[in-house]
């Protein structure tokens, strides 16, 4: 089984999300009901290992307060050069997500669970490139992002998913396997 662990986004946050992505031939656009701000990926494991990842999510979560995020940016990856991944950034609360990822992170680790341990980056993933992308439609995406106008998409995160990650043809497919709930209350970002 491949597994990630994610914020997921609210349905009218990931729609309101999708309509700011540039509608290009060279970019798959993700769709709404996939987009999710990940915290940690952790690729092909064992069926029994879900039970350490979905208990080092839950001592993560606990105690954590929901808190609220915003969308308010665009960018690519890379910054420079061809785009291969376009993205909304979060800003307000930004630091609230890095916190609960490092908290997954550490506890993922404490249980030996390998994941990617590349950088933190709070973002939502709107597309990706082609892989056959020319140098003019790889120029295209870059203007789109450019061009983005991105509203300020405000929201409330209150859980934290294991995402159990079936890849096919027509797409991933994404099933919830485990999906501890934040303590209530908190202040707003």
């Amino acid at each position: 089984m491949r597994l990630f662990v994610a914020l997921p986004l609210p349905t009218e946050i990931a729609e309101a999300a999708f309509r700011c992505a540039p509608d290009l031939p060279a970019l798959r656009r993700v769709k709404p009901e996939l987009m999710h701000v990940t915290l940690a990926f952790i690729g092909q494991t064992t069926e029994e290992r879900l039970t350490d990842v979905a208990a080092a999510v839950e001592t993560a979560a606990a105690g954590v307060t929901a808190f609220d995020i915003e969308l308010d940016h665009a960018g690519r990856f890379p910054p420079t050069g061809r785009p291969r991944v376009v993205w909304l950034g979060v800003g307000a609360g930004a630091s609230s997500v890095l916190a609960i990822g490092e908290r997954v992170r550490a506890e993922l680790a404490r249980r030996e669970v390998r994941f990617d341990a590349k950088p933190l980056r709070a973002h939502v993933t709107l597309g990706r490139a082609r892989e056959d992308v020319s140098l003019v439609d790889a120029r295209a995406i870059a203007a789109g992002v450019e061009a983005m106008r991105v509203p300020h998409l405000r929201f409330r995160v209150d859980g934290v998913v294991v995402f159990e990650s079936v890849l096919s043809p027509r797409g991933p497919r994404y099933t919830a396997r485990s999906s501890p709930r934040l303590r209530l209350g908190g202040a707003s970002a």
